[in-house]
């Protein structure tokens, strides 16, 4: 989801102001209220006011966050949200809230004052981006890397146009191919897949133009896809959004894995139905409570991470008889390491099944990275800044990672960011998608990466949960 708002947002220095016929006529009853703008100052937070959903985004010294809207008695704090008895109001065209959401406000601001809780962040620049997609707006979604098994260096991007397209880009950033096969939202590729009597590559993703998920084959050289699929494999949810492939080294089997624009999620068994083409069918189905995108599964593993956008990570078992309770929470979306919407998620395959887990923090336009084994532990933010041949990112909704050698240019793999903001100089450009080689990630990091760039996609290794 793109969280970009077109309408008029300010970083306000002395109060949050409304045109006059929005705000409540001055002398309004303020008992058990106190003056937002003043109170925070006090404790030097920064204020961000949408005059859209007339909303403020409270940032305090310490990364949490917090977010207001005016009439409403529901807010969120640290991660949380709250119900307060009276809701939040206008007076004389600046905000007021309850003195007990203060109180509360006030407590959130004590913690992670120790040093070693500061959230380390560094920054990284793009060596590479891709043309722009033809689209305006919020087009530019989900990319993903396919391996070119005879040369890396010819390995290619796969992306979404939510516009209406499935693009096709080499190493270098060139579109080669346009599929306008719908309003494609996320994507996702695995290798070997059995399909009549040979191992294919196969392309999957949401298309919410049709809502169903497409199968296609790749052909690597050339960068076409072809369409595999028997009949439509129609989700039973109402919209189409987040999606993932996995292929279980367990049982072998492949699923296609889609979340909904309600929270809900399926997972479909696709195979060969014996005549050369795909067929689906469902075999899992459950709930989030609200909306959810980010969806990555760990094929070594055998667990799929879920981003609910405005509140958490959590960890499931991939497997179709994984039930419907997550294993953990891997973080939460308390505006310091995530602040929402919590959007794409990719993993990191390094050697003997070390890694990272790496999510697009939108908020704060950053990247999260966790542990990928054991219970997550965090371990660092980065974001992609502005660079002498490319611009940095901003509102990221989609990311792909890989830990393998793409030939000369990108040694160490290269990690992909969609790019909500796409500038050239100070013009705007339609969206698109930045490259960053992996060494430059993990050279930056307080504590160095990973460099493995030998785990092969295509062979990945059955591995006990840790």
């Amino acid at each position: 989801m793109n969280t970009k708002n077109t309408a008029l947002t300010l970083l306000l220095s002395v109060g949050i102001l409304l045109p006059t016929s929005t705000t409540l006529a001055s002398g309004t009853m303020t008992s058990g209220y106190e003056p937002l703008r003043s109170q925070m100052d006090k404790i030097n937070a920064s204020i961000t006011w949408d005059s859209d959903d007339q909303s403020a985004l409270i940032k305090l010294q310490n990364g949490l966050s917090a977010t207001l809207t005016v009439g409403e008695k529901s807010y969120r704090l640290a991660g949380k949200s709250g119900e307060l008895s009276n809701a939040v109001k206008l007076v004389d065209g600046k905000m007021q809230i309850p003195s007990n959401l203060l109180q509360n406000i006030l407590d959130e601001n004590t913690k992670f004052l120790d040093p070693n809780n500061i959230v380390p962040t560094f920054a990284v620049t793009a060596q590479v981006e891709t043309d722009a997609v033809e689209d305006g707006e919020d087009a530019a979604d989900d990319p993903a890397i396919w391996v070119d098994p005879v040369n890396a260096a010819n390995s290619k991007l796969i992306a979404t146009n939510k516009g209406g397209g499935m693009l096709v880009y080499d190493l270098k950033g060139k579109e080669l191919q346009n599929h306008k096969i719908g309003k494609m939202n996320n994507v996702d590729i695995r290798y070997n897949f059995p399909l009549g009597n040979k191992k294919v590559d196969i392309v999957a993703a949401t298309n919410r133009s049709t809502n169903t998920i497409d199968v296609l084959v790749i052909n690597g050289s050339t960068g076409e896809l072809k369409d595999v699929v028997a009949k439509p494999i129609k989700a039973k949810m109402e919209e189409v959004y987040g999606f993932s492939l996995y292929h279980s080294l367990k049982t072998n089997k492949f699923y296609a894995m889609v979340l909904g624009k309600e929270g809900e999620f399926e997972q479909y068994e696709i195979y060969d139905n014996g005549k050369g083409e795909i067929e689906g069918k469902l075999v899992r189905e459950f709930k989030l409570p609200t909306q959810s995108e980010g969806l990555v599964t760990d094929d070594e593993y055998g667990v799929m991470y879920i981003a609910e956008e405005d509140y958490a990570i959590y960890k499931f078992s991939a497997e179709a008889d994984g039930g419907m309770k997550a294993l953990s929470t891997v973080d939460i979306a308390d505006g310091r390491r995530l602040q929402d919407d919590i959007e794409g998620l990719t993993l990191y395959y390094a050697n003997d099944g070390h890694g990272y887990l790496i999510a697009s923090s939108q908020g704060n336009d950053s990247y999260a990275i966790y542990d990928r084994e054991g219970d997550n532990n965090y371990i660092t933010n980065f974001t992609i800044a502005d660079g002498i041949h490319t611009d940095g990112t901003s509102v990221t909704d989609g990311i792909d990672v890989l830990s393998f050698g793409l030939g000369e240019q990108f040694p160490y793999g290269i990690f992909v960011a969609q790019d909500d903001s796409n500038m050239k100089g100070d013009k705007e450009l339609n969206q698109n998608f930045k490259i960053v080689s992996w060494e430059l990630i993990a050279k930056g990091a307080q504590t160095p990466l990973y460099m493995d760039n030998n785990v092969n996609p295509r062979n990945l290794v059955l591995r006990s949960t840790k």
